[in-house]
């Protein structure tokens, strides 16, 4: 481990597996837009490609330290959470780009409200990625299946779809490759369950998050990052990462909501996969996201409680 520098405004915390090009991008994006007193924190689960020359890049104060084993995304962003020096954590993936020093306001907004803060999510080439979510159980999933969120109202939205917005919302949860926290709510809730591995952590990090009063938020006019996306998944679990994943979802809900209402709550995320790859095939549109999401969606009849 390596610490250098003085103190810092916000830590980022950075976990990594053998992810060095990605975060050479996200080293160059900060280099453009960030001002140097922000820690760059990096725990490396394993990797063979040397991160820790990329770190080096960075003028201010950093801390590293690498894992003997690949232990998981969870385990490695608990790590550099202990491992942060400043009030304000962003715990970041990888394989995101900054676009200007906004992860900086959301990193002030999170400490300032005592609350988890995501920005918007933007795929490379410009569009938005959906980043945050309303509930998973109860009416509002039945309704975001059958009513495009394209075509809903902005209030209606706030429940479905709230990453079409563009205004702060609360939201039942926010996807793990941005989030924005105080270090200190972020050790009270763990941060992340370690015996979820890499896929739906986020998830179950919200809604714990929910469960002991702690708001979570969508933030648009915080912050906006690109999200390159999904690389370390697929290298890690190829085709099976996504049953996985449906797998990992299920246990989350339930263990926040009950089973019977889980069990409701993916009958709805079922059908809303169903209608949108059918949508997608009638209108001539590439559908293959939607139709492996709910062939994983099908095989994850069950799962292993948490």
């Amino acid at each position: 481990m390596t610490a250098e520098g003085g103190t810092a405004t916000h830590s980022l915390v950075v976990v990594t597996w053998d992810s060095r090009a990605d975060l050479s991008r996200l080293i160059d994006s900060m280099l453009a837009h960030l001002e140097l007193n922000h820690e760059l924190v990096i725990v490396d689960n394993a990797s063979g490609d040397d991160p820790e020359s990329e770190l080096k890049r960075w003028p201010g104060p950093t801390r590293f330290q690498r894992l003997g084993a690949n232990r998981g995304f969870g385990a490695a962003a608990n790590a550099g959470v202990e491992l942060a020096s400043s009030d304000g954590v962003v715990v970041l993936n990888p394989d995101v780009e900054l676009l200007d020093g906004s992860v900086a306001t959301l990193a002030a907004a999170a400490v300032s409200s005592q609350a988890l803060f995501g920005p918007r999510l933007l795929n490379p080439d410009g569009t938005t990625q959906p980043s945050a979510s309303g509930p998973v159980v109860g009416a509002w999933p039945w309704f975001g299946a059958v009513v495009p969120g394209a075509v809903q109202p902005g209030l209606v939205r706030a429940r479905t779809e709230p990453w079409r917005l563009n205004r702060q919302v609360k939201v039942t949860w926010l996807t793990g490759a941005c989030i924005a926290a105080p270090r200190e709510v972020l050790l009270e809730l763990g941060p992340f369950d370690e015996r979820i591995e890499l896929m739906s952590e986020d998830l179950d990090l919200c809604l714990r998050a929910r469960t002991q009063g702690i708001q979570v938020t969508f933030a648009p006019d915080a912050g906006r990052i690109v999200h390159h996306g999904g690389t370390a998944r697929e290298r890690r679990f190829e085709d099976a990462g996504l049953e996985l994943a449906a797998r990992n979802r299920r246990a989350a809900i339930a263990r926040a909501y009950g089973s019977s209402r889980e069990r409701r709550g993916w009958r709805a995320h079922r059908l809303r996969l169903r209608l949108r790859a059918a949508t997608k095939r009638l209108l001539g549109r590439n559908g293959g996201a939607e139709r492996a999401e709910l062939d994983a969606a099908r095989a994850a009849s069950s799962y292993d409680p948490i």
